[in-house]
Parts: C-alpha cells; structure tokens; sequence
C-alpha cells in the first residue's frame, strides 16, 4: 500500500516514506517493545520476551511474504531494546530497516 502511494509523484513518495519509514516505527516500537516486550521481560525470561514479542510483532503484519522480514525486525528491534533498555534504540533500528523498502519496491515495479 505504501509503495503504491509512494509511485505516485513526488509528494506522494515523500509522504509514503515520511509514514512508512518514521512513523510507523514509532508506533510500532512504542507498542511492540515499548509495552508488549516491557510486560514480557517484566514476568518472563529474556528469551521469552523477545522471541514472544517478535512472534506477536511478525503475526500482526500476517502471514504473508512480509513474515520473514517482520520475525528478523522483530528479533533486532527487541533485543536491541533489551539490552539498551530504550524504545528510542529500537525505532532507530526500525527506521533503518523500513526506509530502503519503498525505493526498492517502486524499483522493482510492485508499486
């Protein structure tokens, strides 16, 4: 959806990526890692929070052909956020990995 927005014209794609690469980190981290790891480390063991909270991040956005990418963001961005003990680590490392997807897409001609 968002490649498709960003193929559009300029705006479009500055839009797209301003949502796509810095805006849904955000809100994904603060809620992934920011509540749902936060509650696992609280009352599991490390490796349950994270491999817990990657499977609930990866499920959430299907399963589909984003699966595998999403269970190799999440293990990053949730260990990543255990061992700093901040989300802003996490949505930093997020960002990167979101940012390059829109470009590649509309290269690759699915947007």
């Amino acid at each position: 959806m968002y490649a498709q927005g960003g193929s559009g014209g300029v705006l479009s794609l500055v839009l797209a990526t301003v949502f796509f690469g810095f805006l849904t980190p955000l809100g994904e981290e603060l809620l992934f890692r920011g509540v749902i790891t936060t509650v696992l480390l609280r009352y599991s063991r490390p490796i349950i929070a994270v491999v817990g909270s990657t499977l609930i991040f990866a499920i959430a956005h299907g399963i589909n052909i984003v699966f595998p990418a999403a269970v190799v963001a999440g293990l990053a961005t949730a260990e990543i956020y255990r061992r700093s003990g901040s989300v802003w680590t996490a949505v930093v490392v997020h960002v990167v990995f979101n940012l390059p997807t829109i470009s590649v897409m509309i290269a690759a001609g699915m947007g």
